[in-house]
């Protein structure tokens, strides 16, 4: 019995068992680092109202539109040693989601995107972005802003208005830097929400720091990117015979011949 019959069938089940490993596509995230300010209102370093590509995420209603007086989202400009020891990860710009402290209002409130990608099937899901705990400081205008504390954050991955997955405040960020926030997400052949638009939403939690109970409320947020990666199925139980039958049928092999000599 030769050996070369069954090559086709063990190359075969491998190529089947172990498909070659795809490459991560990244999705398209509209003004990812909040570097597109047109539209916004500009104070010096500061811009203010919902961003290009960006909407405000606001479920019970706290912030009146987010433009102030009291809420306000936008971008930052922070000077290195300003706000923030390296100043923004990704390009100029940060987003913003704050609150003075003066403003006591409960509930979550932050920014939102939905993407022009839907949920795929078989399908890893990889967002990543980075979130900023702002330390005190003074602005250009000389106004102080008390930044003490940290009000908690949150990342959701969505589709079709269901939160799939989320980093509900695990990072810990020291004042004045940045930590990166990882949502990682795998569909398989069915999922209910299949073929509905993806969205991402960046939260401050708007939770007063017991340490700081005075400060102003702030969280920021850059670089946000989100891969897609097709997912690898488990080989069957079947394919992962096919090495032990070729290993079974070369020992038979070399039985028969040495029988022969």
């Amino acid at each position: 019995m030769k050996l070369s019959r069954f090559c086709p069938l063990i190359v075969a089940g491998f190529a089947l068992a172990f498909p070659a490993i795809a490459s991560a596509a990244p999705l398209n995230v509209v003004n990812p680092s909040f570097e597109d300010i047109s539209g916004e209102s500009p104070y010096n370093e500061f811009t203010f109202g919902p961003l290009n590509g960006w909407q405000l995420h606001d479920p019970t209603n706290v912030t009146n539109g987010g433009a102030g007086p009291a809420f306000w989202i936008g971008t930052l400009d922070p000077t290195p040693g300003t706000w923030f020891t390296s100043g923004a990860p990704d390009g100029d710009r940060v987003g913003i989601a704050f609150l003075y402290s003066n403003q006591y209002a409960t509930g979550e409130f932050g920014l939102r995107q939905v993407l022009a990608d839907t949920l795929a099937p078989n399908t890893t899901y990889t967002l990543q972005v980075d979130v900023g705990n702002i330390a005190s400081g003074t602005g250009i205008d000389n106004q102080y802003f008390n930044l003490n504390g940290f009000p908690g954050y949150r990342i959701d991955f969505v589709a079709g208005g269901v939160v799939l997955d989320s980093d509900i405040n695990t990072l810990s960020i020291a004042e004045g830097e940045w930590g990166t926030s990882t949502v990682t997400y795998t569909t398989g052949v069915t999922h209910a929400q299949l073929g509905q638009a993806l969205e991402i939403r960046l939260v401050n939690l708007n939770v007063i720091d017991p340490g700081a109970p005075t400060a102003d409320i702030e969280v920021d947020f850059d670089n946000v990117r989100l891969n897609a990666t097709p997912a690898i199925p488990e080989p069957t139980s079947a394919l992962l015979l096919i090495p032990a039958a070729a290993l079974l049928i070369s020992r038979r092999q070399r039985s028969s011949s040495g029988a022969s000599r």
